[in-house]
């Protein structure tokens, strides 16, 4: 076998395996976090990816000095051999490889470990508030795999304060165990996410009032954005602020229907309101965006980690849905203080609130360490 970019290695020193599917998007930054954040041995670590026609040629994310393995073309004696096999989240996409190594051999459930994300969690809770229990559905993206793989998973890598209850509701069980820690990745691998750090830090005085309202494309409805910046306008703030928009690139019918209505205001209202609309961004030049904001509008799901590398970099404050899923998380799980808002006036009359975003960066921090600590001892 041939360790990318660096030295042929034998797969009997491979202790951890990730099994990975070619197109998941958090797993090279996982396993460059615990290389470089918690001083893991990146002899140690394979990844397995299926999906993925040649790796060399096809899978443009690998890591230095890990080893890359095609699911197809592995020999079974990896996972056996391994100490621990790693994947992340659950649906239709990795259930049914997942489940062809769980059923090697009965040992295998007491080494293997899933990477818990909100976006399943939600599904099966969906799906049980259907159906009364879970069942295949294909509209929640739940295959007969899934199920299988959830009766039999006894590891869970996720924090406790946000996910053991919702785990146990699922399972409806208690019989498994949490390796208790939260998001240690940033939106960028470690390296480039330093680098980035000291030009945003040098920068800072430079800054502008802006917003960036929700952390990806349709994040917000076209309604929910013109409503926004209506409630703006009411307050008299909109003069004040810069906002910024991320729009899907196919969407150009609503794209069009904002621009008409900033004329309309300009024209008719004759209010300026300055707007940003930006289509999606490789990573480096997304997260340069998010650090130019000084809020954010957070949608009530999703956009976690974006969240949370503007708090970690003490960059922002972070304003979110009274009772979302978000401000649970943030608030109840991570204790960090947000702007809850219960109307968009709600939100527009609050944006000069005062809010410690150094003490919501030091305890980022402080949980990212404490949760590094947890995965070094695991993967150690």
């Amino acid at each position: 076998f041939r360790a990318h970019g660096i030295v042929k290695m034998q797969s009997n020193e491979i202790k951890h395996i990730f099994l990975v599917s070619s197109t998941d998007y958090f797993s090279p930054l996982f396993i460059d976090a615990l290389i470089e954040k918690a001083g893991i041995n990146h002899e140690t670590l394979g990844v397995v990816i299926f999906g993925c026609g040649d790796i060399e040629s096809q899978y443009p994310k690998k890591i230095d000095g890990v080893t890359y393995f095609s699911y197809e073309k592995v020999n079974n004696s990896i996972f056996l051999n391994a100490s621990t096999i790693t994947y992340f989240s659950l649906s239709a996409l990795n259930s049914a490889q997942i489940r062809e190594v769980l059923e090697l051999s009965p040992q295998m459930k007491s080494k293997c470990y899933m990477f818990i994300t909100d976006d399943e969690v939600d599904r099966w809770l969906w799906c049980k508030d259907k159906h009364g229990r879970l069942v295949a559905d294909v509209k929640l993206n739940i295959t007969e795999n899934d199920l299988w793989v959830l009766s039999q998973q006894e590891q869970f890598i996720a924090l406790n304060s946000a996910f053991r209850e919702k785990l146990s509701q699922v399972l409806e069980r208690c019989d498994f165990c949490l390796v208790d820690s939260s998001v240690v990745f940033d939106t960028l691998p470690t390296k480039s996410a330093e680098t980035l750090a000291i030009s945003v830090y040098a920068d800072e005085k430079n800054k502008k009032k802006s917003i960036l309202l929700g952390t990806k494309p349709n994040a917000f409805k076209y309604q929910n954005i013109k409503a926004m910046l209506r409630a703006f306008i009411k307050a008299g703030v909109h003069t004040e602020y810069k906002f910024v928009v991320m729009w899907p690139v196919k969407q150009w019918r609503k794209r069009l229907l904002l621009d008409l209505y900033l004329t309309y205001l300009q024209k008719i209202k004759k209010q300026t309101v300055d707007v940003s609309v930006i289509t999606s961004l490789p990573p480096l030049a997304y997260t340069a965006v998010v650090m130019s904001c000084t809020h954010l509008v957070l949608q009530p799901r999703g956009g976690a980690s974006t969240a949370r590398q503007l708090m970690k970099w003490g960059q922002g404050k972070v304003y979110v849905a009274k009772g979302s899923h978000n401000e649970l998380f943030f608030k109840d799980a991570q204790n960090v203080e947000l702007c809850s808002f219960s109307t968009f006036d709600e939100l527009a009359s609050s944006l000069g609130k005062q809010i410690d975003v150094k003490a919501n960066a030091s305890k980022i921090n402080a949980e990212e360490q404490r949760s590094l600590q947890e995965l070094a001892t695991l993967y150690s």
